[in-house]
């Protein structure tokens, strides 16, 4: 039966997979750096002008959110990151890009409750340019970040140095969105690009696990960091994002303003499985239950707040 999707995406989630760490691989430069964020996340600007990226934790909503890893089978990044294939996952689901890729050439890691750092060059600064995420310091005018946002969160990703841009995963991104009198386009991803010649490492944590890798000199990397969404209950309507009141309860503490769009049209996406579920005591470092991800999705949306608006605690 076909269904609507509408996707929208940041951050990431699920029990973190138990695997052996690889040892530390080291370059004296860096290559190209891909890291493409879908789903729905809240994109922090620190006082340092580094970012935050965090993905929604526990809600009394009803829309679950499972944050994973991504990347091509057999690359370097994916050996020492200790990514592994899942059956029945179809990366197409989660990406419009990938439509027609082969879901065998794929490899997932969960990063539930896992801090995930990246950092290229000496500087802190990341260049935002991905305009399209929603604007929560206009939308909710005045409030500011929760001071306990990484104990909300379940998973945080901290960008330092490179530079943020818009994409898009979705045919209704990048389309007008109302949110009450605020009014912009929106986007349900972004791509982070690491600085030109400057080393980039990535470091991976969960209690007292960790595991890094640098890029070496002339290599490709690309990775896809994604926030999918678990629906209890359908929600057929791609004109309104409804869950996106998750941002409202997790970032600021602010009443949710339902964005709205008339123009969204939803998807159909293939069948999938989502790689990972939401994890309880009993499965932590461990895939969980596999959960079925139907041929809908809403957009799942991506927010920022910065300095120059809300403000940070």
């Amino acid at each position: 039966m076909n269904r609507r999707d509408f996707v929208s995406r940041v951050a990431l989630g699920a029990a973190a997979a138990c695997t052996t760490f690889a040892k530390t691989s080291t370059a004296e430069a860096s290559g190209r750096l891909n890291l493409r964020f879908v789903g729905m996340m809240g994109c922090v600007e620190r006082t340092d002008h580094s970012l935050l990226v965090a993905t929604p934790g526990d809600s009394h909503h009803q829309v679950a959110h499972i944050p994973f890893l991504m990347a091509k089978a057999g690359t370097r990044v994916a050996s020492a990151l200790g990514m592994s294939p899942v059956a029945g996952v179809v990366p197409a689901a989660f990406d419009t890009e990938l439509v027609g890729s082969r879901p065998a050439d794929f490899v997932y890691l969960s990063l539930a409750n896992t801090a995930f750092d990246v950092v290229s060059g000496s500087g802190p600064e990341v260049a935002h340019e991905a305009t399209h995420l929603a604007h929560l310091h206009d939308i909710a005018p005045g409030k500011r970040v929760r001071g306990n946002l990484e104990r909300w969160a379940l998973t945080t990703v901290s960008l330092r140095g490179g530079h943020l841009t818009n994409s898009a995963a979705h045919p209704d991104a990048g389309k007008w969105w109302s949110f009450g009198s605020h009014r912009q386009r929106v986007t349900d991803a972004v791509n982070y690009r690491n600085a030109a010649s400057q080393p980039t490492t990535l470091r991976l944590t969960r209690a007292n696990d960790a595991r890094h890798v640098t890029i070496e000199s002339g290599e490709a990397a690309e990775l896809w960091m994604i926030s999918a969404a678990e629906f209890r209950d359908r929600m057929n309507d791609p004109t309104e994002l409804v869950h996106s009141q998750l941002l409202f309860d997790y970032l600021v503490d602010a009443t949710p303003v339902v964005p709205q769009c008339l123009d969204a049209t939803g998807r159909e996406v293939p069948p999938s499985r989502l790689p990972f579920s939401r994890a309880t005591t009993a499965s932590l470092g461990s895939m969980g239950r596999e959960a079925v991800f139907p041929p809908f999705s809403d957009l799942c949306i991506m927010a920022d707040i910065m300095l120059g608006g809300g403000g940070v605690k």
